[in-house]
């Protein structure tokens, strides 16, 4: 799963690693403990090619009846994305990438769960798949998006057993491409980065409340 992250990276280096057009600024400030329901940047496509756009993290679908759910909509299972009604329709032609920088899990050690910090190797940003979706009614627009998860690799398998997908930057513009249809090709993009890019440490229990929204987040424990 992945219930939080963070995106420290300055907006104008996020542009950078995805081409994406200087333009206007949304203001992006480093954000250590980024929490279901809040706003959240993503890459999408538009009339006028890819945009950096802020959107509510918890997917309500276009057919819903009112602007929430009654279930958590914050991670699609890549089990069942493409299948299910919540998701199927965004998966198969409204894709976006979530920039992160990093995000957090916590292990079950002895009873207790111990939160650990997993970013790149090497630092930087990279990408969460993503899917996202936009709700209209009584005036009121609502575009919202969800992180899809899957069976956790070999570098996270000590932690938890599941995981956010990432794309590898390689595949960023097919991911986002909507032309591509094909269930199976979608498929092929999830997790692409090499598992052997990540790495984590165990960090303090103080990231454990979404009020603590400072830099001690990702401290070594």
């Amino acid at each position: 799963m992945c219930g939080r992250f963070t995106l420290q990276t300055p907006e104008s280096q996020i542009r950078k690693a995805f081409h994406l057009p200087i333009g206007e600024q949304l203001g992006l400030t480093p954000r250590y403990n980024i929490a279901p329901s809040q706003d959240i940047p993503i890459i999408r496509n538009s009339d006028n090619g890819h945009e950096l756009t802020l959107v509510k993290w918890g997917l309500v679908p276009h057919w819903s009846k009112e602007p929430k759910t009654k279930y958590s909509t914050i991670n699609a299972r890549i089990e069942t994305v493409a299948e299910k009604p919540t998701y199927r329709t965004p998966f198969k032609s409204q894709r976006c990438l979530i920039p992160a920088d990093g995000f957090y899990e916590w292990k079950l050690v002895n009873g207790h769960k111990i939160p650990h910090y997993i970013r790149m190797h090497k630092g930087g940003v990279f990408a969460f798949a993503g899917i996202w979706d936009r709700w209209e009614g009584d005036g009121e627009t609502l575009d919202s998006c969800s992180i899809i998860v899957m069976p956790a690799n070999e570098a996270m398998k000590p932690i938890h057993e599941r995981m956010p997908a990432i794309i590898a930057p390689a595949h960023y513009d097919l991911w986002l491409d909507s032309r591509v249809t094909d269930k199976d090709e979608i498929l092929g993009y999830l997790n692409s980065a090499p598992s052997s890019q990540l790495k984590f440490y165990p960090i303090s229990p103080w990231v454990n409340s979404p009020q603590h929204k400072d830099e001690r987040c990702i401290q070594p424990a």
